[in-house]
């Protein structure tokens, strides 16, 4: 502490060295002609910040997160709101709206708490290991658990009579227990998991779990979830006249008839609202719009800062204009929730009954190990936006410490009545563009997160959000996890005929279920009356793994990745390396084969046989192929000696490469470039 104090002026303490002009300065990309404020230099992870830079630095971050953080508790505290069918029962004992409250409120306080113990990285006396990565890496609420978490609370209630509490209080026990997968995983080598979990696994369940997500921001976005499951069911009778058609083609309405019709049932929430419209109303659909485009425009002119915080800048000014605009004389938005949430709040202000769900532990570890998956590509690209090594000892063990603080995080989540968290990716982004990555601004995102929560005003605020605003955001937010599934597949193995195999099979199973739920639930394992228990729970098990899109592709991509064999030559590739065929072992200086991933990023170059003309001048005359043996390096960088076995096929160049004239096997010459340092 006295060592970062000494030597450091007043202001610089304060204020630091950082270039603020840049990070709020906005952009004109269409118009300027110069290139603006040039980014400060890079502030490294242990570098000194000053208390102010450090906290607008955390509120970026925090800002960048919140929006995804308080997501999954509303999303689940959404099953609370609504009574049991054909009854005037709710399916929450308390009030819903308290408990929305508190959910968001809980999820913030554990972000908070969880973030200071992975920036700070605490070494675990007298072993190899951490807790926690030491790295400007933020721990937010999981979207991967939310299926499953509404799947599991459906079924306690509607089939098994349970409250919501009691309901969600099982999730939270069987969390408890599944939450020792990431703590396992922690001490196997990295390489093990990544071999059993390669990203055409990974990406696919990513991806399929923003494609179950988007639905729900579509449904809010809309007006509410609970308005658009219901606005077409529950019909009622009514007489009506059908029409008889005569031979002359005309229609009269002469026939009596009793027609079921629609209840007509509008979307809004009597609490926070004085508007209520159909679904699908084109008010509804407006507010969300006025949230999507603001994000797009804050993307295109905002500053960094408004960049990074677009989400939830976006959502603060559609909740504005909401609050600020009336539907015949009847508020969008009332603040009786604001005004009578608690100025200050914690944990354990409400509690739920810990049970334990069996069927949902096979569910609930897949989450887990996805979870586990995404905390390794996750860590590994902050630290390489931090411009740290993303190989060697000390990597690996910061990205078994961030394992090991996902798997303490799970449990001490439940206990604290919270979702479990992982490790989020939106602070690399916010990394990339400001050029800070010191802890610093970890540990003021994390006092950030912890204040949110516990302000009562707060979290009552974002309860009060219109669905339709709100919708618009989230839809952004899932859809950005569909592009990170897609981006981890196409970054990961080249798409072979092997992983589009893979692919294929796993979305055919798990967009089919997606679109057609009752595909599973419906008669393929049916409830009997003589159904005993232990039955009834593999029963309940299988399904909802059937039924759950992203965990039925789970299994599917992970069976099929183990048992289908390598395809070595890989003769449809379409990465880098398309159409290339991979270079046989050869012989080393010891007599051993080599391995040949050491050949792997060293693909044949194009040569051009050459003939020399009359005036001396070399004319290409038939294309060839050279493979270039990697240590061919000297200590200059220059190329000292090429071994090429020549074929006659065509293949890629490098350009702005030194020529090397090398022989054919015919005899001729060839010409190739090779790149230096090769």
């Amino acid at each position: 502490m006295f060592a970062i104090i000494k030597g450091r002026s007043a202001k610089e303490l304060l204020i630091g060295t950082y270039d603020m002009r840049y990070l709020c300065m906005p952009v004109f990309p269409y118009f300027r002609k110069g290139k603006g404020v040039p980014p400060p230099r890079f502030f490294g992870v242990d570098e000194f910040l000053g208390l102010f830079v450090a906290l607008v630095m955390g509120l970026q971050h925090a800002l960048a997160m919140v929006g995804g953080l308080i997501t999954p508790p509303l999303l689940i505290s959404n099953l609370a709101m609504g009574k049991r069918p054909k009854t005037d029962i709710p399916y929450a004992s308390g009030k819903p709206d308290e408990i929305q409250r508190y959910l968001v409120q809980a999820g913030l306080i554990v972000c908070g708490i969880m973030t200071f113990f992975q920036v700070a990285g605490f070494r675990i006396y007298r072993t190899p290991f951490q807790f926690g990565a030491g790295v400007l890496s933020c721990m937010g609420v999981s979207f991967t658990t939310v299926p499953i978490a509404t799947s599991v609370i459906s079924v306690l209630m509607n089939d098994h009579g349970n409250t919501f509490e009691e309901a969600y209080g099982k999730l939270l026990g069987t969390i408890m227990l599944c939450s020792i997968i990431p703590t396992i995983l922690s001490f196997f080598p990295i390489r093990i998991i990544k071999k059993i979990f390669p990203p055409i696994v990974c990406g696919v369940v990513i991806m399929l779990i923003g494609v179950h997500l988007i639905s729900a921001g579509f449904k809010n976005w809309g007006g509410g979830a609970f308005c658009a499951d219901n606005w077409l069911h529950g019909p009622s009778t009514s007489p009506c006249m059908l029409p008889s058609k005569f031979p002359n083609g005309t229609m009269l309405f002469n026939r009596t008839a009793t027609c079921y019709v629609a209840p007509g049932l509008k979307c809004g929430d009597k609490t926070k609202t004085e508007v209520f419209l159909p679904f699908g109303s084109q008010q509804y659909i407006g507010l969300g719009f006025i949230v999507f485009f603001t994000i797009i425009f804050l993307e295109v002119f905002g500053s960094p800062f408004m960049r990074n915080a677009s989400v939830i800048l976006a959502l603060l000014f559609g909740y504005l204009i909401a609050a600020c605009i009336k539907f015949e004389g009847k508020k969008y938005v009332i603040t009786d929730k604001i005004d009578q949430a608690p100025g200050i709040t914690f944990l354990w202000t409400k509690t739920f009954p810990i049970g334990f769900y069996a069927p949902a532990i096979v569910p609930l570890c897949i989450v887990f190990i996805i979870t586990s998956i995404e905390t390794v590509g996750d860590t590994s690209a902050t630290m390489e936006a931090s411009r740290m090594e993303v190989d060697g000892q000390d990597a690996t063990r910061r990205i078994k410490g961030a394992l090991l603080n996902d798997g303490v995080s799970g449990l001490f989540s439940a206990l604290a009545t919270s979702l479990p968290l992982t490790t989020f990716a939106q602070n690399n982004g916010v990394i990339s563009l400001t050029n800070v990555a010191s802890r610093q601004a970890g540990f003021a995102a994390a006092f950030w997160l912890f204040l949110l929560g516990i302000l009562g005003k707060v979290g009552a605020w974002i309860t009060t959000i219109p669905e339709a605003v709100l919708g618009g955001m989230t839809t952004f937010l899932f859809a950005n996890v569909i592009a990170s599934g897609i981006k981890i597949i196409i970054n990961g193995d080249p798409l072979t005929r092997r992983s589009r195999f893979i692919l294929a099979c796993s979305l055919a199973l798990a967009f089919g279920v997606e679109l057609v739920p009752q595909w599973a639930t419906s008669q393929l394992w049916p409830i009997t009356p003589d159904m005993s228990s232990g039955v009834r729970g593999i029963r309940d098990a299988i399904i909802l793994v059937l039924s759950t899109s992203f965990t039925f592709g789970a299994v599917t991509a992970l069976i099929l990745n183990l048992i289908i064999p390598v395809d070595t030559s890989n003769p449809t590739s379409t990465g880098k390396n398309h159409g290339m065929v991979a270079p046989d072992c050869t012989k080393s200086a010891s007599g051993k084969d080599d391995d040949d991933g050491d050949y792997s990023a060293v693909p044949p170059y194009r040569v051009n046989r050459v003939a020399t003309e009359d005036n001396g001048s070399e004319k290409p005359v038939q294309p060839l192929a050279i493979t270039v043996a990697p240590p061919l390096q000297e200590a200059g960088g220059e190329t000292a000696a090429v071994a090429v076995p020549v074929t006659a096929e065509v293949r890629s160049t490098r350009p702005n490469s030194p020529a090397i004239p090398v022989a054919a096997g015919d005899g001729s010459s060839a010409t190739a470039k090779v790149a230096d340092g090769v």
